[in-house]
């Protein structure tokens, strides 16, 4: 009886979720510059509004994102984003940046 209550209390153990650990001081802006734009929203905050620019002048819109890459970004590496809007310019993974 008291492996089978053991047995439960570490399978249910298992089952909660991780809590994140809370980073000291406010969020900071990642380096996204040179990465693919896939890459460049996973290291972003869920709820961090972002703006694309595209790296050309055409005003293309980015229609499939795993086709573009990031050039630029504002605000730099290192700034805490504190609510503010990202603008990263991109163009596509075959063409070379600005």
């Amino acid at each position: 009886m008291n492996r089978i209550v053991t047995a439960s209390v570490l399978a249910l153990c298992c089952l909660v979720p991780a809590v994140p650990a809370q980073a000291d001081g406010p969020e900071r802006m990642p380096q996204v510059a040179g990465h693919r734009l896939v890459s460049a929203y996973a290291a972003l905050h869920y709820d961090t509004s972002v703006r694309l620019k595209d790296g050309r002048g055409a005003g293309r819109h980015v229609l499939w994102p795993a086709a573009w890459k990031v050039c630029a970004q504002d605000p730099s590496a290192g700034t805490p984003l504190q609510g503010r809007r990202v603008t990263l310019t991109v163009v596509k993974r075959d063409e070379s940046c600005p």
